[in-house]
């Protein structure tokens, strides 16, 4: 589910802002990536299909022990360009904080 969406992109290529130069809003979900439905298949396996990690450096090393404790990857990353639909989910409102510009690490809650 996207979370906290940065409200503007601060560049051109802001890894930051990408979600938000795409239209995407708050408590949205990844309906499907290049055509699969995804809707009710694992979050880790998701990522996979994305190559995407969690981008927290405290998590780099649980996140490789824990993919080396599954076997590795739960599925390969998928062909580029990559199609990404997402979807609402009927009824849910997010209710997280909306970020706000900080003059020192950009956005926060």
């Amino acid at each position: 589910m996207a979370m906290e969406i940065i409200p503007k992109s601060r560049y051109p290529g802001d890894p930051q802002g990408q979600a938000f130069a795409a239209g995407i809003q708050s408590g949205w979900v990844v309906q499907s990536i290049n055509g699969m439905n995804v809707q009710n298949e694992d979050f880790g396996k998701i990522m996979d299909m994305l190559d995407d990690e969690v981008a927290d450096p405290r998590f780099s090393k649980s996140t490789a022990l824990a993919l080396e404790k599954q076997g590795g990857r739960m599925a390969e990353p998928v062909e580029a360009p990559l199609s990404v639909v997402f979807s609402s989910i009927p009824g849910y409102t997010y209710k997280g904080a909306a970020l706000t510009e900080d003059g020192q690490d950009g956005f926060a809650r």
